[in-house]
């Protein structure tokens, strides 16, 4: 009894918290198409799902009480075994509501398909987006500028996302726009989100959803929805190097080239970590190595803008990991190919290392 109580009690809270009583609770306050369509996806399936567990909630009490020791005049029935009608009831509808949402997860998976483009009235903003190690790096190619752990779009305009990662595999992720996708080496997946609305002037929270280890807790962002006229002011703004006039707490930057791609790269180890390697290196070049290490990052990587960014640097990510990436070019002759082997190789040696720095930070 006492098992079933708390589970009506639970159910009770989880019932207010899902009707807004609890607070903001993102996933129910959608801000765009796609996040709106997945959560009606999802109270829909809850809906169902309730069908049954309501009235099992509440015929467990009911029976509680009907039976117990103290009720003379219950009906006491030793020999019972079987009843059609009860067998059609717990069998029957269980199944209706299983084939229904079989049908909605079938018919939602294809409606809110990350790769699907979005029906709108302008033309699809594109975005590439980089999941660097503790930080995101979005690239707009037509543009020519980028942003660190910012985004910005025009209200009511389709953002075409085009996602890979410069580590570990990760999953990004804008809750108030849509679901989660992951960003992974050598890869490029799609994502396409749309506001309805402008955002506060906060903006939208965004953030890695997958954590792997120390560090992965500081890849937040932050995503803007802007008017149009907002928008192409930014842009200007940034292509000017003077991006800190719409952002004052921004850091402003020329060119994001590979040699500052690199540089934006956090340490993999923790200051706890590092102290230890400095005191057992038994060379001064060890004990250097190590001192030159830089920890994990204890706050997220300021927000920082690029007024131009060098041609393709999204593409030579991908094709760093992987050489016959779709956009790659396999037009290098063949003399070529024992160095592009052993650039695999060692792409391939840092993933690994990097997938081992991540279960050490576990």
């Amino acid at each position: 009894m006492r098992q079933t109580i708390l589970a009506v009690l639970s159910l009770s809270a989880m019932s207010a918290l899902l009707t807004g009583c609890g607070g903001d609770l993102v996933l129910l306050n959608s801000k765009g198409p796609v996040a709106a369509g997945q959560s009606s996806l999802m109270m829909t399936a809850i809906y169902l799902m309730l069908l049954v567990v309501i009235p099992s909630a509440i015929m467990a009490l009911w029976f509680g009480w009907k039976y117990r020791a103290s009720n003379k005049d219950a009906d006491y029935q030793p020999t019972w075994s079987h009843s059609t009608a009860i067998e059609i009831v717990v069998w029957g509808i269980p199944v209706i509501i299983i084939c229904i949402l079989a049908w909605l997860t079938w018919w939602g998976s294809h409606k809110y398909d990350p790769y699907r483009p979005l029906e709108a009235d302008k033309a699809p903003l594109t975005v590439q987006v980089i999941a660097e190690q503790f930080k995101w790096v979005f690239i707009y190619p037509e543009q020519g500028i980028a942003t660190v752990n910012e985004i910005r779009f025009p209200e009511k305009t389709p953002v075409s996302l085009r996602i890979t990662s410069n580590f570990t595999m990760n999953s990004f992720f804008i809750p108030a726009l849509g679901g989660q996708i992951y960003a992974m080496a050598g890869m490029q997946t799609h994502l396409n989100l749309m506001a309805d609305e402008t955002s506060p002037a906060e903006g939208y929270r965004g953030f890695s959803s997958n954590y792997s280890g120390y560090g992965f807790s500081q890849m937040r962002f932050r995503a803007h929805s802007v008017t149009d006229a907002q928008f192409a002011e930014w842009v200007s703004a940034v292509q000017a190097g003077n991006g800190t006039s719409v952002n004052p707490e921004a850091v402003q930057k020329t060119v994001l080239d590979q040699a500052e791609f690199a540089s934006l790269r956090d340490g993999n180890r923790g200051k706890h970590q590092i102290e230890a390697l400095i005191a057992k290196a038994n060379t001064p070049e060890e004990k250097a190595a190590a001192e030159a290490m830089k920890p994990y990052p204890t706050k997220p990587h300021p927000v920082t803008y690029y007024s131009s960014v060098e041609q393709g640097l999204f593409e030579s990510v991908i094709n760093h990991y992987m050489s016959n990436y779709h956009g790659a070019d396999h037009s290098a002759p063949a003399a070529e190919h024992g160095v592009a082997h052993e650039e695999a190789a060692a792409s391939e040696a840092h993933v690994a290392d990097a997938h081992a720095t991540a279960s050490q930070g576990e």
